[in-house]
């Protein structure tokens, strides 16, 4: 359980990251300071106010494994099963977490 609790949190903060690298794009609207659109001033707390959230989660549950009782198991096959994304269920389960990508490095793919 402690284990499970720890990849998750790894991935909440891995997607905090994530968002943290966006606050550029996102607080870049067309050269005009964010002050001058109140609405748009809201959306750039309200993105800054989801990373701290993921952050705050990632801490809790890392702190929840740490606290949880080694003998403690689960079994977390069924709740995987609503788990879309096949790379993030694997590294879940604690499959291999290299990226599955066969995209060379650079390229994307939109869908």
């Amino acid at each position: 359980m402690s284990e499970l609790l720890g990849r998750i949190s790894i991935e909440l903060s891995d997607i905090a990251a994530q968002v943290e690298r966006l606050h550029p794009l996102v607080s870049a609207q067309s050269g005009q300071p964010a002050t001058s659109d109140a609405l748009y001033a809201q959306a750039l707390q309200s993105f800054d106010h989801i990373e701290q959230k993921l952050r705050c989660l990632a801490g809790y549950l890392n702190g929840l494994g740490a606290a949880t009782a080694p003998g403690w198991q689960l079994d977390p096959q069924a709740a995987l099963a609503a788990i879309t994304l096949s790379d993030l269920a694997s590294r879940l389960a604690g499959e291999n977490s290299a990226p599955q990508s066969s995209a060379p490095a650079g390229d994307f793919e939109l869908f």
